[in-house]
């Protein structure tokens, strides 16, 4: 998922990065990344939070993901920060550029992800990376170590179909003894937080060459 964010985001940033004179061209890559990163991080945190039928909720088309949106919010707060501390760019212009592009990337994964044609992106592979889960597109997800619902393809749970039970207005608990979404939020939440958890002991001996967070995932793509 982060390096078809990633592109996804270069695409998408030409006014607010690409061709920005407040970011120098040779750290146009860097501040992609660092976008790349806001979001990832965000929806994982989100999760991490029990915050998934929020993030399903950004994923049903009914509206066009904004600021307004908590998680928005704090992604665009997030990448303000850090671009301020990074590009050493000023408050104003750091929230003029987070604020116009981060809803704008959002709009358009989820745009693609409503997209039966697309096959870069994927509910059940973006919650799979976000969780360390499966990430195979169309597949549903199976978290490591955990018991989770039999979908009736196989085992894991497939967040396309929530995602459209979401979209009719389902999801209601009818008490059949079946899992019920609440247990799957706990599930997903546990496994975001134990990936999160996880991270930064991964991510420590390469802070100082990459930047820090999840940057060194994306080395290769950011020349750094």
């Amino acid at each position: 998922m982060l390096e078809q964010l990633f592109n996804l985001i270069q695409q998408e940033s030409e006014h607010e990065i690409i061709s920005n004179p407040v970011i120098p061209n040779d750290h146009n890559n860097q501040a992609v990344g660092l976008a790349t990163e806001s979001i990832f991080n965000g929806l994982q945190g989100a999760l991490a939070n029990g915050g998934l039928k929020d993030v399903l909720g950004m994923f049903t088309g009914s509206s066009a993901p904004s600021t307004n949106n908590p998680i928005v919010g704090g992604i665009v707060n997030n990448m303000v920060g850090g671009l301020m501390k990074k590009f050493g760019i000023d408050s104003p212009a750091a929230t003029s550029i987070a604020a116009s592009l981060i809803p704008k990337v959002l709009a358009s994964v989820v745009g693609k992800t409503n997209d039966p044609t697309n096959k870069n992106f994927d509910i059940n592979g973006i919650i799979g990376a976000l969780t360390g889960g499966s990430t195979q597109q169309g597949s549903p997800v199976q978290f490591p170590g955990t018991q989770q619902p039999q979908a009736p393809s196989g085992s894991g749970v497939d967040f396309g179909g929530i995602l459209k039970s979401i979209t009719s207005g389902g999801l209601d608990a009818n008490n059949d003894g079946k899992m019920g979404l609440d247990d799957i939020i706990g599930m997903v939440s546990k496994a975001a937080s134990g990936v999160q958890q996880q991270q930064p002991q991964q991510q420590q001996p390469q802070q100082q060459q990459s930047g820090g967070g999840m940057l060194h995932m994306l080395k290769g793509l950011i020349g750094g």
